[in-house]
């Protein structure tokens, strides 16, 4: 039975529930190119077998107990050299649902942020990760799936540097899956409009805001080795741009890695 509906105008207004999957985001892939589905049509799966995460890496999740969701958004194509906004809203959107989730459901903000490039973070363990895939056809942005994982239910971790929403509620009760995507769902939605109403300022001044160790100093590793650095900003095409020794350097995704402490 499929209890995935949100709250919104749009999006996760129209979903699919599959037990078990490869990939929602395959699955969202194919169907989008396929039929003729709304935009912010969702695919949400209890399980995925072979799920995909940044940088070519797999996204492993216990079964039944993680939001595992891919959602469908047909952008302007006017917007396609603002590619890196609308990952920007959708981390703002992920955001911005657990803190209302967290608001509604135990009483105060939790303490979330986005880790550059795709990753939300609670404190310093990872909470979900994003992974956007366009799609062009005729030279035309066509559409692009929005796939989001984050971890809910789930209490163990094989040792990675991971954490669940249950770990951070006082209780430990189960959490309803549903009800953590309607917010998510009516987060990313809020974020989205501002995409489309090109409102980039005001999108990049809330991203800074919610950026995991922005304006700090820490440890990183690149191509040439470790060395201290501050973020300064993740610009309009996605690199990170990073003090260095007076001078600031950018980044690509897979030229940079953060160094946590034990």
């Amino acid at each position: 039975m499929n209890n995935y509906q949100a709250s919104t105008r749009f999006v996760g207004k129209f979903t699919k529930f599959i037990k078990s999957c490869e990939s929602t985001n395959t699955l969202a892939f194919e169907e989008s190119i396929n039929l003729d589905l709304p935009e912010g049509f969702a695919w949400i799966a209890g399980h995925q077998t072979a799920g995909k995460g940044q940088r070519g890496n797999h996204w492993t999740a216990e079964a039944n107990k993680n939001l595992l969701v891919s959602y469908a958004f047909k952008p302007p194509h006017e917007l396609v050299t603002n590619q890196f906004y609308l990952s920007k809203c959708i981390a703002l959107g992920v955001i911005l649902g657990i803190q209302n989730w967290a608001q509604n459901h135990i009483g105060h903000h939790l303490r979330a942020t986005i880790k550059w490039p795709n990753d939300i973070y609670l404190d310093e363990y990872k909470l979900g990760g994003i992974l956007i895939e366009n799609n062009f056809q005729s030279g035309k942005w066509s559409f692009s799936i929005v796939g989001i994982g984050i971890n809910v239910n789930q209490s163990s971790f094989d040792g990675l540097r991971a954490t669940s929403l249950r770990q951070f509620t006082p209780t430990q009760n189960v959490i309803d899956i549903s009800n953590v995507f309607d917010f998510i769902s009516m987060g990313i939605e809020y974020y989205y409009d501002q995409f489309t109403k090109r409102e980039f300022q005001l999108i990049d001044e809330n991203y800074h805001k919610n950026l995991f160790r922005n304006q700090e100093w820490h440890t990183f590793r690149d191509l040439a080795g470790i060395f201290k650095g501050k973020i300064l900003e993740v610009d309009a095409k996605g690199q990170i741009q990073i003090e260095v020794e007076g001078q600031t350097k950018g980044y690509d995704i897979k030229e940079l890695n953060f160094i946590f402490s034990e």
